[in-house]
C-alpha cells in the first residue's frame, strides 16, 4: 500500500522541522508578522494537537490546551513530530474521512478538515523550509492536491485575511509553486 497524502505531507514537513534549531526561531517567514517560532508553535498546535483531535472526533478541550498563544518552542521539534505523526495515523484510520467532525464551532464534513489540514502542512512546511534555507520536497500528486485545496478556499481565506492576494506565476509552473501563489505566497520569497 502506498503512503497516504497526509502521511507524505507530514513526512515532508518533519524532514524540515528536524533541522530547525532554536537559534533560528527569530528568523522571518513568508507569513507576514510571523517568526520561525510563531510558525513552529502554529504547526505544533494545528498540525499535531488539533489535527489528531479532529481526526479522532474528540470534543475541543475546555482546559485551554488548544490556546493559540501557546508556546511549544521548548519542546521543538519533538512535540511537533510526535503530534503530526499521530495525527497522520489518525487520518489514515478506516472511516476517518467519512461523516462529520468539529474543529471549532459546528460540525463539518471530515474531508473538509482533512483537506484544510493537509494544505496547512504543505503551505506551512514550505514556509518553514524557506525561512530556514532548506529544500522542501513534495511529490507532484501531493502538490497538486494542496494547490486544488488552496484554490477551493482562496476567496474565503482572503476574506478572513488568511491568504494574501494571489501571486502571478507561469501557467506551467510546478504544482507546488501554483499552490503557494494561490495562497498569496511568492515562491521566490527569501528571508
Amino acid at each position: 500500500m502506498t503512503e497516504s497524502l497526509m502521511a507524505r505531507a507530514t513526512a515532508s514537513v518533519v524532514a524540515v522541522a528536524a533541522s530547525v534549531t532554536p537559534d533560528q526561531f527569530d528568523l522571518p517567514t513568508p507569513c507576514p508578522e510571523w517568526t520561525v517560532r510563531d510558525l513552529a508553535n502554529h504547526l505544533t498546535l494545528w498540525s499535531g494537537i488539533v489535527a489528531e483531535r479532529v481526526a479522532r472526533r474528540l470534543p475541543a478541550p475546555e482546559d485551554g490546551s488548544e490556546d493559540q498563544e501557546a508556546d511549544f518552542s521548548d519542546q521543538w521539534p519533538a512535540r511537533f513530530i510526535d503530534g503530526a505523526t499521530r495525527a497522520a495515523r489518525a487520518w489514515d484510520q478506516p472511516g476517518a474521512l467519512e461523516g462529520e467532525t468539529s474543529m471549532m464551532g459546528g460540525p463539518r464534513p471530515a474531508k473538509y478538515f482533512y483537506d484544510m489540514l493537509l494544505g496547512e502542512l504543505v503551505l506551512h512546511g514550505w514556509d518553514l523550509a524557506a525561512a530556514t534555507g532548506q529544500p522542501f520536497e513534495v511529490d507532484q500528486e501531493l502538490a497538486a492536491y494542496a494547490r486544488d485545496g488552496a484554490a477551493g478556499i482562496a476567496e474565503q481565506a482572503r476574506e478572513y485575511e488568511v491568504f494574501g492576494p494571489e501571486v502571478t506565476v507561469a501557467a506551467d509552473a510546478p504544482a507546488l509553486e501554483q499552490a503557494l501563489a494561490v495562497s498569496g505566497r511568492d515562491p521566490r520569497w527569501r528571508p
